[in-house]
């Protein structure tokens, strides 16, 4: 409801103060009224007060929120002078006042000249930037009082009111179920940014009226006759769809204004409780459907599952004379007070009458406004930070909006940006103050930088940064610090086993990495050129001769599973023969030795072998149990020889490929079946490969080998395609 500009002041106060949500709070409310006046008069700014009032008419009147709500809009402007103080706020009224005001002013301070590239970003933050959901409701009203006086303001300031409604707070009324202040956004906003179009389609209108309102009247009247008739007491609406969804129909329909599919809508407003809602709505559908024939696609069924902002309604559309199509709208008094009002209106109605299903947070805090505004904030600021703890949004210095998580630091959103800023990060400047690496940045900070090309990462850093991928890079970087006398280590061990006439390769690192009990070439230079290892004992460690294995010999995989079929043994053993009994791994998910199987008998390709795991486990053992049977390994030996498929991803280089084939046929000795490597970037790759290996253990074991590769970030088995 728009205030009428004839009201005076006092008129106005009356108005809010008749709201049956104020009715035991008046004098709280005529209390910041008559601070505010008194702040306009000696500013000798009347007009101040007058904007205040007419702000809280909204807020009390089309949002209908409550005291605290209406306080706080009329005093913002005080505080925002400094004419009253947090305690003096706190004392006259409470410290919820006070956090809504201050709320209020962390969203005037935001930068939002990008938030044309930024809009879901932007929407996000300001849902997030205050605990109380009524910052956001009462920021809708001033939004609502600003842009239905839009002439007030100069050009730039209209283009950027404008701009917020269409692209941020209409998103946010529709999403809340405010269809009433959604159609006012959308109507000023398509008259400010499409003028002609919109003067076009309204002269249009206007010119048809005449013919329009005569016919909507005689396709009522044959409806009000049978509602009354069968009882049910009706208030029936007839109107022309709003110019915004009029030019949408002109869009979608690629037709002109005289052709538009369903120009006309009316609506039935049962006068009902909530008793037998749905089955008066369907009456009336019936009545009506029985009078006008109704097209069967353009049935909406919003009473039996209702929208999740609580919306509720028949919608279909039928036939009227002359072959024109008319919409019609079916609800009851209370569904279309949930309608316009969306959340609002809720608090009308205490009852369990419908259980909506929480699809989003806007459903949560629909079910929190049913309660008293006095239970609201603890309520709404709990489902706040059950649902928005993890996320703050930071602004660069050119106003572009970071998505990061809570709880991150200066050097976090350093190395978000880039490695090598993090690398070389000394701190921040966080809203125009300087501030150190570990600084936890907060939600609607804006942030710049600071960096130096002597800083280098330090293992103290680890000690407070948050995110896993900073956690990496910091360690890759110190790993590469480690690792800086690595090649001086491995000249030594050159000459040295060059004297002794051994030739340097492979083998040989592989036996010193063994001998000197290493985990890669990198540690062993490391240590050599550290000095920690003596290079006398090369010349031990390349001579000595290792102890033979003694082979145990077992029964074989035939005999097993002949003693299976049996009957002597509940179970098969796994292992390498398959000279007698055809089996294979299932592909689905390639069992390792060392994975917990089962045995799947199949009818045409044998018995395949499954992990317990598996994604088809659970259906496989519930639809052919008979085809079941326990598995086991059989203790390994080390001639099994199993595929395994890996996922990795690093620093990419144009030798890449050649250092992981090395590595692994070399260094690991492990057979490759596969390799593909792809760059995402210059700077960055992702990759597969198949690997031979003997059991679990031993693919673990060349897992941590691999990620102490400089160039691997991370490695992941995977399921084979």
């Amino acid at each position: 409801m728009q205030t009428k500009k004839n009201l005076t002041s006092e008129e106005k106060l009356q108005q809010v103060l008749s709201a049956e949500q104020l009715v035991d709070t008046k004098e709280i409310v005529r209390k910041a009224f008559l601070q505010m006046l008194d702040y306009s008069i000696k500013t000798s700014n009347p007009e101040l007060a007058e904007t205040a009032i007419d702000k809280c008419v909204i807020v009390v009147n089309e949002l209908n929120l409550a005291t605290e709500s209406a306080v706080t809009i009329l005093l913002k402007e005080v505080a925002g002078h400094s004419a009253i103080t947090k305690e003096a706020c706190i004392k006259d009224f409470n410290e919820s006042v006070w956090n809504l005001i201050t709320g209020l002013q962390k969203i005037d301070k935001l930068d939002t000249t990008k938030y044309h590239s930024n809009t879901e970003n932007f929407i996000k933050l300001l849902l997030t930037l205050s605990d109380d959901i009524r910052v956001i409701l009462i920021k809708m009203a001033e939004l609502l009082y600003n842009i239905r006086h839009l002439e007030k303001f100069e050009k730039e300031k209209q283009e950027m009111i404008a701009g917020e409604a269409s692209l941020l707070y209409l998103q946010i009324a529709h999403r809340l179920g405010l269809y009433k202040i959604k159609k006012e956004l959308e109507d000023v906003t398509m008259r400010f940014y499409k003028k002609n179009i919109y003067e076009d389609i309204e002269k249009k209108i206007k010119n048809t009226q005449k013919d329009r309102d005569k016919y909507i009247k005689d396709f009522i009247e044959p409806i009000r006759e049978s509602l009354t008739d069968n009882g049910l007491d009706c208030e029936i609406l007839g109107r022309v769809k709003s110019i915004p969804s009029i030019w949408r129909k002109i869009q979608t329909q690629k037709v002109n204004f005289e052709k538009v599919y369903d120009l006309f809508a009316i609506r039935i407003i049962i006068n009902k409780t909530q008793e037998n809602e749905k089955a008066d709505c369907w009456k009336a559908y019936s009545i009506v459907t029985d009078l006008y024939t109704p097209n069967p696609r353009r049935l909406r069924d919003w009473i039996s599952y209702p929208k999740s902002t609580g919306y509720e309604s028949l919608h279909t559309t039928v036939i009227g004379t002359d072959g024109k199509w008319v919409e019609v709208q079916i609800r009851t008094r209370r569904m279309d007070d949930v309608a316009e009002k969306g959340f609002a209106a809720h608090w009308k109605y205490k009852s369990s009458y419908s259980k909506e299903t929480k699809t989003d947070w806007f459903s949560e805090i629909r079910e929190l406004l049913e309660k008293p505004e006095s239970s609201l904030e603890k309520g709404i600021s709990e489902a706040k930070r059950a649902l928005y703890t993890d996320e703050i949004f930071i602004f660069t210095p050119k106003g572009d909006l970071k998505r990061l998580k809570t709880g991150y630091t200066v050097l976090d959103f350093a190395f978000e940006i880039h490695s090598e800023v993090g690398s070389t990060c000394t701190g921040a400047i966080v809203n125009d103050k300087i501030v150190p690496l570990k600084h936890v940045l907060q939600n609607g900070d804006k942030v710049k930088i600071l960096t130096s090309k002597n800083q280098k990462p330090s293992h103290d850093w680890l000690d407070f940064v948050k995110s896993t991928r900073t956690i990496s890079k910091i360690k890759h970087v110190l790993k590469m610090e480690t690792y800086k006398d690595s090649d001086q280590g491995k000249e030594i061990i050159k000459n040295k086993v060059t004297q002794l006439d051994f030739e340097f390769d492979h083998a040989v690192v592989d036996k010193l990495i063994e001998y000197f009990k290493c985990d890669s070439y990198l540690e062993l230079y490391q240590l050599f050129g550290e000095g920690k290892l003596d290079p006398m004992k090369i010349k031990k460690a390349l001579t000595e001769e290792e102890k033979p294995i003694t082979e145990i010999k077992e029964e074989t995989f035939p005999e097993r599973v002949s003693d299976v079929w049996a009957g002597k043994q509940d179970y098969l053993i796994i292992d390498n023969s398959v000279d007698m009994v055809h089996y294979q791994f299932a592909r689905c998910c390639n069992p390792i030795l060392g994975d917990k199987i089962f045995a799947f008998v199949s009818v045409s390709q044998g018995i395949r072998i499954h992990k317990t795991n598996c994604r088809n486990a659970r259906d496989l053992i519930t639809r052919y149990p008979y085809r079941v049977l326990e598995a086991q390994w059989k203790k390994n030996d080390g001639t099994g020889i199993f595929t395994a498929h890996l996922k990795i991803s690093g620093r990419y280089s144009n030798d890449i490929l050649n250092k992981l084939t090395h590595f692994l046929t070399y260094e690991l000795k492990i057979n490759i079946r596969s390799v593909k490597i792809d760059p995402i970037d210059k700077n960055n790759f992702k990759g597969e490969l198949d690997i031979q290996v003997n059991s679990r253990s031993h693919l673990e074991k060349i897992i941590i080998r691999m990620l102490k590769m400089p160039e691997i970030q991370t490695v992941e088995q995977v399921n084979a395609v």
